[in-house]
C-alpha cells in the first residue's frame, strides 16, 4: 500500500512549533523471528508539508537495509515542539545531576540528544491536539462504513485508512465514551495512524500529481 502524499497533505496541518512524527518499526506480527528488543524503530520529524515525500523516502531508505518488514505511521496528533523542549530540558537536567553523582552510563544520553528530542516528541504530554483515532481489527468495509456513518453523526470524520488488520478512523475530539456500536474497536486520544507496509520489494509513494 502506497502512501497517498495528497491526502497526508490534507490531514497534516503544520504551525510554528507543530511537527509531526514519522516512525517505522518491525513489529512482531510480520516478525516473529525477532525478539522485541531487537526490533528496529526508526524516526522522523516532519517540520512543514513540502518536508512529507522526503522525510518518508528517508525512511524507507532507512528501512531497506534491514530483512525485516516494517510499518510506517504519523502520529495522529501534531507534536508541540515547544512543550517538547521543557519536557528535554528537564531530562537533560536529571541527567547532569546523575552524572555529578558518578554515573558514567548516562554520559551516553548526550551522545545522543537528536534521537532523544524525537522519541520526547511522541509522549501524550508534548501532542498539540485530541484527535481520537478506532482502530478497528478484523472488521469488514461494510461494518467500518456503518462505523463511519455513526461516528459522522457525532463529529467530524478526518480520515479512515486501511490497515493490514482492519481500519485506522481518526476523528475530531468528541465524548467517545458515548459511542455505542457493535464493532469491537479500541479507541484513544494519541496514537500512531497506519500509512503503509515497507518491505525491500515494496513501493512507499504513490505518484505526487504536485511534483513535490
Amino acid at each position: 500500500m502506497a502512501v497517498d502524499i495528497e491526502e497526508l497533505r490534507s490531514f497534516c496541518s503544520f504551525g510554528p512549533d507543530r511537527v509531526y512524527l514519522l516512525l517505522t518499526i518491525a513489529r512482531g506480527k510480520e516478525n516473529p523471528e525477532r525478539r522485541n528488543s531487537d526490533r528496529p524503530v526508526v524516526r522522523e520529524i516532519v517540520e512543514d508539508e513540502t518536508e512529507l515525500p522526503r522525510k518518508i523516502e528517508q525512511l524507507d531508505h532507512a528501512v531497506r537495509r534491514f530483512d525485516e518488514w516494517f510499518r510506517l505511521y504519523i502520529s495522529v496528533n501534531a507534536r508541540d515542539t515547544l512543550q517538547a523542549t521543557f519536557v528535554l530540558r528537564r531530562r537533560t537536567d536529571d541527567w547532569l545531576e546523575m552524572r555529578l553523582h558518578g554515573d558514567e552510563g548516562v554520559r551516553k544520553k548526550f551522545k545522543r540528544l537528536d534521537s532523544e528530542f524525537k522519541s520526547v516528541r511522541q509522549l501524550d504530554t508534548c501532542r498539540d491536539e485530541t484527535n481520537v483515532i478506532f482502530d478497528v481489527d478484523d472488521a469488514t468495509a461494510a461494518e467500518a462504513d456503518r462505523l463511519q456513518k455513526r461516528l459522522t453523526a457525532m463529529t467530524a470524520v478526518r480520515l479512515r485508512r486501511e490497515t493490514p488488520n482492519g481500519y485506522h478512523i481518526v476523528t475530531e475530539p468528541f465524548n467517545y465514551n458515548e459511542l455505542e456500536t457493535n464493532v469491537a474497536d479500541e479507541r484513544t486520544t494519541d496514537n500512531m495512524l497506519f500509512l503503509s507496509s515497507v518491505g525491500r520489494e515494496t513501493p512507499l509513494l504513490a505518484d505526487d500529481p504536485s511534483g513535490h
